[in-house]
């Protein structure tokens, strides 16, 4: 069982936002209109870097890593710090890793682009999630947490440089 996780590019963009869609199936009905947010990886790819896990070569999950808090995607990212957003995992290639290389990768790219935190926000119901996030030494930092009319996300943070 061969890993690898690298930048998508255009060519990979519909078969990542189809293994997103069906990701975030399992928390959000059909017609949520985050979920077509989340599949448009070809918007984000122009905006952002978007990185695949590949599972013998096959794309078995994403994550989009934001370094510009000027970004659209940079939801409240404060100076210095990167964002992990849409983290999401084909649910037949689940437990297998994906997740945590992903993450992974996005915190080395965010270390290496002398970011010293990398956020996120998640879903209230995304607990499998969350423990990944623990896992890989994201703290709560519930003071930054988002109160959206739909929804409360989540915020955790991961400290990169031992500074903050």
């Amino acid at each position: 069982m061969a890993l690898e996780v690298r930048a998508l590019e255009a060519a990979d963009a519909m078969r990542a936002g189809n293994v997103l869609r069906r990701a975030y199936r399992q928390i959000y009905p059909d017609g949520n209109t985050y979920i077509d947010e989340v599949a448009d990886v070809e918007r984000r790819l122009s905006l952002a870097l978007v990185l695949g896990c590949f599972l013998d070569g096959r794309l078995g999950g994403c994550a989009t890593l934001v370094l510009d808090e000027r970004s659209t995607f940079a939801e409240e990212l404060l100076h210095g710090e990167a964002g992990l957003r849409m983290l999401g995992v084909d649910p037949d290639l689940q437990h297998h890793g994906i997740g945590w290389l992903l993450v992974g990768a996005c915190a080395r790219r965010a270390r290496s682009a002398d970011r010293h935190a990398l956020v996120l926000h998640t879903d209230t119901k995304m607990v499998a999630a969350q423990h990944l996030y623990e896992r890989a030494g994201f703290v709560r930092t519930p003071e930054r947490d988002l109160t959206l009319p739909e929804v409360t996300l989540l915020c955790y943070r991961l400290d990169l440089d031992g500074r903050s």
